[in-house]
């Protein structure tokens, strides 16, 4: 019983994320608006992570199946994708190495900041 009331939290914070972004006809989709529905939620106190830990726990122990729908996606529209490949592997290609590089700079940021003493 504790799981169903967990998963009906996530439910209903995607679905008040779904309902924002139609509502508002956000270019960003409701389960990312979820998402951050539940983090400014978690980050705020409104939901307590015990509310929703072991739900989360189990999903991520069960991630991989959550990638079977997209791979036989992938695999029922290939030859679509394959006229399509160069521009489609090329941007993801480039974004990655841009992602690396940008999470790089900001993590070396953190890093090598240095604290500001309040009494100087």
């Amino acid at each position: 019983m504790h799981l169903i009331k967990q998963f009906a939290i996530i439910i209903f914070i995607l679905f008040c994320g779904t309902i924002l972004s139609d509502f508002f006809h956000l270019p960003i989709p409701g389960n990312v608006m979820g998402m951050a529905l539940l983090f400014i939620s978690l980050i705020t106190g409104i939901i307590k992570l015990k509310d929703v830990e072991e739900i989360a726990n189990l999903f991520l122990n069960h991630l991989a199946i959550f990638f079977i729908a997209p791979a036989v996606g992938i695999m029922l529209y290939f030859d679509i994708i394959k006229g399509q490949f160069i521009a489609i592997i090329i941007p993801t290609i480039v974004s990655i190495f841009i992602g690396l590089g940008i999470t790089g700079k900001v993590v070396e940021f953190i890093v090598n900041r240095k604290v500001v003493d309040i009494d100087d």
